[in-house]
């Protein structure tokens, strides 16, 4: 009987001992294993906006998405239907810096960020820009592509929608804000 009530305090002791909560307390060691796992991560990519990428003025042919990724900007060109990018041209910044010739046309062989692209591609990452965006702060961006119609060899000039630059051209800039 004295043997019965001690395993019986013993194990209502343990129960008690292994129920009882204590703080836990992270240390760095498990803050870094949060973010090797994911856990509690925040999201590098902060999307600022998206327009359409226009071809020969009025012809969807994809859309241009601009976020912020881990601080940078960095602008997204992406096709649609049987359209394929085949040059991309990119201006990230103020208004007053737009390359442009007398006439207020843009200079797009002057864009800092330009490119061509292989047969086949529907989507142009231009990330690494080393341009960020303070909270509250707006920019401008001319993102100008030649695409090509994989069904009617059709090449043309596109450009994200938004406000016509100037010039005697249909050249366009859309505004983004953090």
């Amino acid at each position: 009987m004295k043997f019965t009530k001690l395993l019986s305090t013993l194990f209502s002791l343990l129960l008690l001992t292994a129920c009882s909560t204590e703080p836990t307390v992270n240390t760095v060691e498990d803050n870094y294993a949060n973010l090797i796992t994911g856990e509690e991560t925040p999201d590098p990519t902060t999307n600022l906006g998206q327009t359409d990428l226009l071809a020969g003025q009025h012809i969807l042919s994809g859309i241009v998405t601009v976020a912020l990724d881990n601080g940078e900007v960095a602008v997204t060109y992406t096709s649609e239907g049987d359209w394929e990018i085949v040059e991309t041209h990119l201006y990230i910044g103020p208004l007053s810096g737009l390359p442009t010739n007398g006439g207020g046309n843009p200079k797009i062989g002057h864009f800092p960020f330009k490119d061509t692209h292989n047969p086949g591609t529907t989507e142009v990452v231009v990330g690494n820009t080393g341009i960020s965006l303070a909270s509250g702060e707006c920019i401008i961006v001319a993102a100008h592509a030649v695409v090509v119609n994989t069904v009617t060899g059709d090449e043309e000039t596109a450009w994200g929608a938004g406000n016509p630059i100037g010039g005697n051209s249909w050249a366009m800039q859309f505004e983004v804000c953090n």
